[in-house]
């Protein structure tokens, strides 16, 4: 093989390297139980525990606590690894808490780059929280 073929080689599975890297994951995220303890429970305790945030990284922690939680009610609507994920994500009120759950991240994260603390605390306390409440005790057995 000459230095013209070995190049060509090299750049052909660098190539290949570089598409295989990029393919996303196509497998279920983890459980649902561990994306709620690790990713919703966090982010949902950060908006709740909100007091009078003043600064602009005050404000980007509410931001990036929104963003997680729109972007792991997204995965939960398709279940994951766990016993009962699959069936939970067939059920149509799982969707529907997922999607309450998606519509009040975007609404929390509007209202804190707005910077308006009173919508945010409505969207987080009256129409983010009950949803959750029903959930655990529909899926979760009273968990709360």
């Amino acid at each position: 093989m000459n230095s013209v073929q070995s190049s060509a080689l090299l750049v052909l599975s660098l190539f290949a390297l570089t598409l295989i890297a990029a393919e996303p994951e196509t497998g279920p995220p983890g459980s649902v139980n561990n994306l709620m303890l690790t990713v919703i429970t966090p982010a949902t305790n950060t908006i709740w525990g909100v007091e009078d945030p003043q600064t602009d990284e005050e404000w980007q922690v509410l931001i990036d606590a929104a963003a997680q939680i729109i972007d792991v009610s997204r995965q939960i609507k398709n279940g994951g690894s766990g016993p009962n994920d699959s069936t939970w994500a067939q059920d149509p009120a799982w969707q529907q808490f997922a999607d309450v759950l998606i519509e009040s991240g975007v609404e929390i994260q509007a209202a804190a780059r707005a910077r308006d603390l009173d919508t945010l605390m409505d969207v987080s306390n009256e129409k983010m929280y009950p949803p959750c409440e029903e959930c655990h005790l529909q899926f979760l057995s009273g968990a709360q």
